[in-house]
């Protein structure tokens, strides 16, 4: 066994990501999170209270949703005793809801017990590792995680309307003999005389030589949802009669009502109502569907968190360090809960957080959500006080017509093209009916240049982004914008006449009335940049001018005790642009040209979804 006072345990489990993005219904989101937050919590608070170890990270705080499921321990903490107590917690959990279940519904003859039993003990991957430093232990974690040992579940019959990857749960879900061990025919005839016998408690049975025993299976199946759904303590928003839900697709529901989860000491929302389909409309008009309002989803995450932590390696105090950065991002996911009024956040773990913008009684603006944005880097993030890491942040506009779970795929999406392009910035997508999307990725920084755009000719003293938006139609109609390869491939390499049509629409002086959204060092260096005088056939120094990438104050990006931190550029990192690969390589000019005249055109388009009142 490795000394107790110089190891250190390292304890994760997944699915994390997937857990929570199988989701039809906003509980769902909460049940996700309530259930993930509860298993870790389980674990810290036994280290808490144990007198021969103690917990690094996450810190505990007096809120349980929210707790990062990766724990790092001072001290061997024996992997059977942690895994005991996961599996405890999660059998507890499960058991707990299988019982409400049975005590509530008894009019059914329930014979599913061995189901239930397997998710109990094969829902969730545990991973557990030691280090003789903290590093060692983080990155020994790693390479457990990439060595997986899952064993699936395999069912019969229906599966899940929610997910399609599981057997729907009901009562008799556990009759279906495994035909690997019997045959079909034997099987067949057991169920029949299994509900022959049933059938005569009441009189006559209902079974003949024709009756369909499958058909008659999917009746029980709509009886039991019909019936969840009719329960005082549930409803029709909580569990549809439609629905047929696998066991922890039904778990993560059966959370969210006091009876389960106040035992849990998990935190009640306000309210669980689903995301307004905002209801101000005649849903008898034809053109209903067209009146529905989109809704703004958005997720994100601190930027190289780990790399922030293992730069603290080695040092006299990093356990102290990695425990006030844990409370300090923790802290912050509790306020950003209470505090954002503009919708809901579903969960705020450390840096790792997804939200929606939301109006209940009327309808949601797409400059609503762009104003928090203006002030999230500033007013959000640093506050109370600043943060040693960044953080990308993927915001999708999604159209009426569009599945929870495809919207929440597309957030992470765009969270990951933030940090693609560069970190510390705002991804904007915006997602139609179709499955088509547009995007603009932008450093926070230069955000506020959304606000900075006029007509040249506004009608009745108003502007509008339709403008730009059919100029850049008609030019990319024309091929202003493009020009050709090495290899003759079309690309958008047209810069000059990209920024002609950014000049003709955009200019410094542009927001009187928002002054404080632009930092002035920010704005002089952004139009500086864009400014005609800069672009006479773009010489070299144009290209290492700034504003273009990104740059660090220092050897250390985060080195927060001296504020050296990154200083974000239009395109990013440097080398992503370079033909070696690194910062201080050749640059492919004709790369970066194309990559600046996207982002131009891509400003347009979005602008056009977002800005306008449409």
């Amino acid at each position: 066994m490795p000394d107790a006072i110089t190891c250190y345990t390292a304890i994760t489990f997944a699915p994390v990501q997937g857990f929570i993005e199988k989701s039809r219904k906003l509980r769902d989101l909460y049940g996700s999170s309530f259930i993930l937050s509860y298993l870790a919590n389980a674990l810290c608070q036994a280290v808490k209270d144990s007198t021969e170890h103690s917990l690094i990270s996450p810190a505990l705080i007096d809120v349980t949703q929210g707790t990062p499921n990766q724990i790092l321990i001072a001290g061997y903490f024996p992997e059977q005793q942690a895994q005991t107590i996961f599996e405890t917690a999660w059998s507890q959990l499960i058991q707990q809801c299988k019982a409400w279940i049975q005590q509530n519904l008894p009019e059914f003859d329930y014979c599913w017990r061995r189901e239930w039993s397997l998710w109990t003990t094969h829902a969730w991957e545990f991973f557990w590792t030691t280090g003789m430093t903290i590093q060692a232990a983080r990155e020994n974690l790693n390479d457990v995680k990439h060595s997986r040992d899952w064993t699936g579940i395999n069912w019969m019959g229906e599966s899940s309307t929610l997910s399609g990857a599981d057997g729907v749960a009901f009562p008799g879900m556990g009759r279906k003999v495994n035909p690997k061990y019997h045959p079909i025919r034997y099987e067949s005839d057991k169920v029949r005389r299994y509900y022959e016998n049933l059938s005569r408690r009441d009189g006559e049975t209902q079974f003949t030589d024709e009756t369909n025993i499958d058909a008659f299976l999917r009746s029980e199946i709509a009886a039991f949802y019909a019936a969840l759904s009719q329960h005082p303590e549930l409803g029709s928003a909580t569990i549809s009669e439609r629905e047929q839900l696998s066991i922890p697709e039904l778990v993560k529901r059966l959370v969210t009502i006091e009876a389960i989860a106040r035992p849990l000491k998990l935190e009640f929302p306000e309210s669980f109502k689903d995301i307004s389909r905002w209801q101000d409309y005649d849903a008898n008009d034809t053109n209903a569907d067209t009146k529905k309002p989109w809704t703004g989803w958005f997720c994100g995450d601190g930027d190289r968190a780990g790399d922030y932590l293992k730069q603290l390696s080695g040092q006299p105090n990093e356990p102290l360090e990695i425990a006030t950065f844990s409370t300090t991002m923790r802290q912050w996911g509790n306020t950003l809960q209470r505090t954002f009024r503009n919708g809901r956040i579903i969960y705020a773990g450390g840096d790792d957080f997804l939200g929606v913008f939301n109006r209940t009684r009327s309808e949601l603006k797409a400059q609503e959500c762009l104003d928090w944005f203006y002030r999230f880097q500033p007013n959000v993030w640093d506050r109370p006080e600043a943060k040693p890491i960044t953080a990308s942040v993927g915001f999708v506009w999604a159209a009426p017509g569009i599945p929870q779970r495809e919207v929440l795929q597309q957030c992470r999406d765009a969270e990951k093209a933030a940090k693609a392009e560069g970190r510390d910035r705002l991804a904007l997508r915006v997602l139609f009916n179709s499955g088509n999307y547009l995007e603009w990725v932008c450093p926070w920084r230069f955000l506020p240049v959304l606000q900075d755009y006029r007509d040249r000719t506004p009608q009745n003293g108003t502007t509008t982004w339709a403008r730009i938006f059919n100029d850049v139609a008609m030019l990319e109609a024309r091929h202003a914008f493009q020009g050709k390869d090495d290899k003759g491939k079309p690309v958008n390499n047209g810069l000059e006449v990209a920024l002609a049509l950014f000049n003709a629409y955009f200019n410094a002086t542009n927001s009187p009335h928002t002054p404080t959204a632009w930092n002035e060092a920010d704005k002089q260096e952004f139009y500086c940049l864009m400014s005609p005088e800069r672009q006479d056939n773009f010489p070299p120094n144009y290209w290492e001018g700034d504003g273009l990438w990104n740059l660090y104050g220092g050897a250390n990006r985060y080195d927060a005790k001296n504020s050296q931190r990154l200083k974000t550029g239009i395109l990013g990192d440097r080398a992503n642009y370079t033909s070696n690969r690194q910062s201080d390589g050749i640059l492919d000019t004709a790369k970066a040209k194309q990559a600046l005249t996207n982002w131009i055109i891509n400003l347009a388009k979005v602008g056009f979804h977002l800005c306008s009142d449409i």
